[in-house]
């Protein structure tokens, strides 16, 4: 009897992944948050919902996992009119600051508005479309940060924003 010094030990070469070639590259990992400008645009415009009391706001970072965008911004909204609201202020002021969408989708239909501004897209839900479509568990391998008011009274990301007044959003000083 020979001795088998492989880890795996199966004969069958589709079990073996790095053998027959189907072995998956592994996925970079990413630290957010980070420097970088498409996390910078995601802080923005979850800044822009907060002011508008956008409910368990979330960003997924997509980068190596995803060819159509390196970032999510999810937002949870308590009304189809909070959904068009919500949607409707976010593109606004990122358009104010600059940013152009690649597309718009479900702007008025209420359950679910998408904004798409090329490494970040985002997803403004009614809480019933979040809880279903459950985009948190179909990127569930992705480094995912929950934003708050108080996310925002970090120094650092006060440094990336100088533009932008901290003390507007619903929460961060309890009379929004």
């Amino acid at each position: 009897m020979s001795e088998n010094t492989s880890e795996n030990t199966s004969e069958n070469p589709e079990e073996n992944p790095e053998e027959n070639g189907t072995a998956q590259p592994e996925k970079p990992q990413f630290v957010i948050p980070d420097d970088s400008s498409a996390f910078a645009l995601c802080e923005r415009a979850a800044w822009h919902l907060l002011e508008k009391k956008g409910i368990d706001l979330m960003v997924m970072d997509l980068r190596g996992r995803s060819d159509v965008c390196d970032f999510y911004v999810l937002c949870s909204a308590s009304s189809a009119t909070h959904v068009g609201a919500l949607a409707k202020h976010a593109h606004n002021m990122m358009v104010a600051a600059g940013q152009k969408p690649k597309g718009l989708e479900g702007m008025t239909d209420g359950r679910w508005a998408l904004l798409d501004f090329f490494d970040v897209v985002i997803h403004v839900f009614k809480a019933d479309a979040r809880e279903y479509f459950n985009l948190e568990r179909l990127w569930g391998d992705a480094p995912q940060l929950e934003m708050d008011p108080e996310y925002f009274e970090d120094s650092a990301v006060i440094a990336r924003h100088p533009d932008l007044n901290f003390s507007t959003a619903a929460g961060s000083d309890g009379n929004a």
